[in-house]
């Protein structure tokens, strides 16, 4: 069996829990995709049906015999185009998808606009698995609750206790001033003021966690920051008592949703109480591992009962642990889910020969990558150990690097020395650090040759930038973008230690496309984000130009698509004092209002008579456009994905 594994690589939750779990339980079987990187140049292709993201994996697809492509649905379920489905599908692949948020009415709503791209849906939700079935999906839907990583969430014997009550997770509003809830947000927000009077008035230690909290009126003075995985592990594990409600995203008080954090609470060894849930009580044994309350009263009375009884609150919390450890890691869903889709499925594609041996270095300058080549004639044996050798030439704020999108390269070529891509991208740059956008970004890939001019900082660290290499007025060529078998690797450092770019090209490196390497880099002093000019994109600057327009001729505005441009666009739209918003479509929302705007159905357009309709989708976009053209001759319709449009001479 082989997968393919495409996902938001970038937001933390994905990485470090379900792709965690799929490395760890795969291994060798699996090769995991960042879509964060294919995605951060998306608006270069808009207007095109696929862009980089989607040639990224026909190539990985036409190199190497795949059974299964592996989709995490969430963040990215707008952004690869029903084409790219039907192509992986005539490629032999079958395709998995797991939905995280899945409950009826919203997401469950928004995710069967998408499921058609997919073989087999697996789904926390035991509804959402319903609802298909009674659509005839049979066994290509099956249910497959949350679980939690055991590698990062741990219970820490004899820890003393510091709170008495705690809450962890953000505040959900979608502005500064916490007016417009989101999700659960308002029933969270309810519940938790009076917890939190409740435990002011016992003398209680009570702290919210969590993004946020501290724009709160009321909750800020309990606000402890946004933890980190560990700082979270640490938290639950000095906890008494731990308020975990989750509802769906619906407004219905009696709309309960399983989560993440209802497995990683007990997988910390924390004893926790969450609202009413009969799909939770199935995994754990109501008042043995888990504690239930059905109105505010009784959440009251049993959080006083068990900040008291150390005894029953032990045992409670013990029992949850060894429940979660011995049936709910995300290792046992991961184990499930391919055993199904083999049944429903079955693999044809054989694992690949013994896999190459990498040894990776870190070179921070010319200095060190000298004193590497001493050693290496120091030392004939250095390498003896590794097939092949990466150093990565720089200093940087962090590296990540895998190597599983090489081995047919390693196995085609192996006396060649290979040429990568490099994406980089600079630390602290998103408002919510465990949820970023990847609007946030201002990261790029970097290929063999990078043109130095199209950037608005240095790069090679002879000129004040971060990277290791040598280049010309126009071009340079990175250290970090070449890997070497061992027999070359000589010739590699020889080739930089020269300084001369001609003779790295006379390496004749054969060219893979492969991204291999994550960095992130610290912002250069002097620069802002704003300013750095490695994504800068051409559709930001002409709206930037144009809304104030807008607002001065009073003109009525409507944004189409939330994702990727959409999303910049809205946050334009927030920074335009008095623009006239009255309205966003979307076909992934199923709700009246979205961050305060109303939403409106395409069939809607014509009788809201917008001035202008922003057409912010991308892929997408060509097909919208052809759709809504009728409405030229009253609406301008600024399409941002193809900025040669006849209509930007009109409005420019």
């Amino acid at each position: 069996m082989r997968v393919l594994a495409l996902g938001a690589l970038w937001v933390p939750y994905i990485r470090d829990n379900w792709f965690d779990a799929i490395r760890h339980v795969l291994g060798d079987d699996v090769v995991c995709v960042n879509a964060g990187p294919l995605l951060a140049s998306k608006e270069k292709h808009a207007g095109q049906p696929e862009g980089y993201h989607s040639a990224y994996i026909y190539d990985l697809l036409r190199r190497e015999k795949f059974d299964y492509l592996f989709f995490y649905h969430d963040w990215i379920f707008g952004d690869f185009p029903d084409a790219f489905f039907e192509k992986v599908r005539l490629a032999g692949v079958k395709t998995v998808a797991f939905h995280p948020d899945d409950e009826p009415e919203h997401w469950y709503a928004r995710n069967a606009t998408y499921d058609h791209h997919f073989d087999l849906v697996a789904s926390h939700s035991t509804a959402g698995v319903a609802r298909r079935h009674a659509d005839g999906w049979g066994e290509r839907a099956m249910y497959l609750p949350w679980g939690y990583n055991s590698r990062t969430c741990y219970a820490i014997p004899d820890t003393e206790k510091r709170y008495d009550v705690v809450f962890i997770g953000k505040h959900k509003v979608n502005d500064n001033q916490g007016q417009v809830h989101v999700e659960d947000g308002a029933q969270r927000e309810q519940v938790l003021v009076r917890l939190a009077d409740a435990c002011e008035r016992r003398g209680w230690v009570f702290r919210v966690f969590g993004y946020g909290w501290e724009q709160h009126p009321q909750l800020k003075q309990y606000a402890g920051g946004v933890p980190s995985q560990e700082e979270m592990v640490r938290i639950y594990n000095e906890t008494r008592v731990v308020f975990n409600p989750a509802w769906s995203s619906d407004g219905n008080p009696n709309a309960v949703q399983t989560k993440l954090r209802h497995f990683e609470v007990p997988g910390c060894g924390a004893f926790q109480i969450t609202n009413e849930n009969p799909e939770l009580a199935e995994l754990f044994k109501r008042d043995e591992e888990v504690v239930f309350y059905t109105t505010d009263e009784d959440l009251l009375e049993k959080v006083e009962k068990y900040v008291a009884d150390d005894v029953s609150r032990n045992a409670i919390a013990a029992a949850g642990h060894q429940r979660a450890l011995s049936e709910h890691t995300l290792d046992h869903r991961v184990s499930s889910l391919f055993q199904h889709a083999c049944s429903v499925f079955p693999p044809s594609a054989q694992r690949n020969a013994k896999p190459a041996k990498f040894r990776t270095i870190h070179v921070q300058d010319a200095a060190a990558l000298l004193q590497l080549r001493h050693d290496m004639d120091n030392n004939p044996a250095l390498f003896e150990n590794a097939d092949w050798i990466h150093l990565i030439g720089g200093e940087f704020y962090s590296i990540k690097t895998d190597y599983a999108v090489l081995a047919p390269f390693f196995r085609g070529c192996p006396e060649q020395i290979l040429a990568v891509s490099t994406f980089f991208d600079f630390t602290g740059l998103a408002s919510n650090p465990l949820q970023p956008k990847l609007m946030e970004s201002d990261g790029c890939v970097l290929v063999e040759d990078v043109d130095v001019k199209s950037f608005d900082l240095p790069l090679l660290n002879t000129q004040g930038g971060r990277f290791l290499g040598v280049g010309l007025e126009e071009h340079a060529c990175l250290l970090v973008n070449y890997i070497a078998p061992r027999s070359r690797i000589v010739e590699l450092v020889d080739a930089y230690i020269s300084g001369a770019i001609e003779a790295v090209h006379q390496l004749e490196a054969v060219q893979t496309g492969r991204i291999v390497t994550e960095l992130l880099l610290t912002v250069p002093e002097g620069y802002e984000f704003s300013t750095l000019g490695v994504k800068n994109a051409k559709y930001v600057k002409r709206l930037r130009h144009l809304l104030p327009r807008f607002v001065a001729m009073k003109q009525r505005v409507v944004i189409y698509g939330i994702s990727g441009m959409g999303e910049a666009a809205l946050k334009l739209a927030e920074q335009a004092p008095g623009l006239n918003l009255v309205g966003v479509v979307d076909r992934s929302l199923n709700v009246a209002s979205f961050q305060g705007i109303p939403v409106l159905k395409p069939t809607q357009l014509q009788d809201v008579r917008a001035d202008v309709i922003i057409l912010a989708s991308g892929s997408s976009g060509p097909s919208i456009y052809a759709s809504i053209a009728h409405l030229e001759a009253m609406t301008c319709i600024l399409p941002l994905y193809d900025l040669n449009h006849p209509v930007w001479s009109v409005v420019n």
